[in-house]
């Protein structure tokens, strides 16, 4: 283990400064009358600052996989002391990776990332050995990985053609669907009375009248031909909260305006296939 393991892990380089113009120095005026070390040492670009970079710790520790714990803590322990605060904390760190005292069905919240009741970490020290060894070597990690990549995949609903032509499994038979942008959004602004909350925060909070132009839609929805449904051009008022409601409900700014069923020739060219009860029917 390298000697410089804390400084490795926990310290960043000399920050360099960021308002250091050479060939130039502030008016004297403008200098601040007090100053105190740690903004001067940041200026000069003399000041560190803490990370956490694991990686080398971990490349350290799948290293000594296959030799005994107690040998490789060992190491650990004679270059990080206990009575240092930064050395301590990356001594603590070690739990992150490797289970000490492996124990199945741990009720962890950590312990769901893998299966049959495994411990979260990477690395555990084998209770009949004493070596350490890697968590995905083991049976049950390997079965559920396994599984995972046997796991039926979602079947597929929509394949884009174009920016305004898609293909679109719809009731079990693909069509080819003709997409337009939403219309523009045109607002009248009028002067209303409008209530607004002292608190907007509190569903308790009293409310009060003020006069204010409000905007109000006036452009014609469409309609969605695949789905049915109306959708307005924007919110039907303009306003920012309404925007970020209406933006959160409507992301593709797209809708429907003609399907067809696609040919057995196309099905074959895009190597695609209709469901076969509904397909006869039709």
């Amino acid at each position: 283990m390298r000697e410089d393991m804390a400084r490795v892990i926990v310290e960043r380089p000399r920050i360099q400064p960021r308002n250091n113009r050479k060939g130039r120095r502030p008016a004297l005026e403008d200098l601040p009358s007090h100053e105190g070390m740690r903004r001067a040492a940041a200026l000069r670009g003399d000041r560190k600052e803490l990370n956490e970079n694991l990686a080398p710790l971990r490349r350290y520790l799948e290293g000594q996989v296959g030799r005994p714990w107690d040998k490789a803590y060992a190491e650990i322990a004679a270059r990080l002391r206990i009575d240092s605060t930064v050395q301590q904390h990356v001594r603590d760190h070690l739990r992150d990776f490797v289970a000490v005292a492996p124990r199945r069905n741990v009720s962890d919240w950590r312990s769901s990332i893998r299966g049959g009741g495994l411990w979260w970490q990477p690395l555990y020290v084998h209770p009949d050995t004493g070596l350490l060894c890697r968590t995905d070597r083991l049976p049950e990690e390997k079965a559920r990985r396994r599984a995972e990549r046997n796991r039926p995949r979602a079947p597929l609903e929509r394949i884009a053609l174009a920016a305004d032509r898609e293909l679109r499994l719809i009731s079990g038979l693909w069509y080819e669907v003709l997409l337009a942008p939403l219309p523009a959004p045109v607002y009248r602004v009028r002067r209303e009375i409008v209530k607004l909350a002292y608190a907007s925060y509190s569903t308790r909070s009293r409310f009060f009248e003020v006069e204010m132009n409000v905007g109000r839609l006036i452009t014609s929805p469409v309609r969605d031909v695949v789905t049915g449904a109306i959708i307005s051009a924007g919110p039907a008022i303009n306003d920012a909260e309404s925007w970020k409601n209406y933006r959160r409900e409507h992301v593709d700014c797209r809708y429907a305006t003609a399907k067809r069923v696609l040919s057995r020739r196309e099905l074959r060219r895009h190597g695609l296939c209709n469901s076969a009860h509904l397909s006869a029917e039709a």
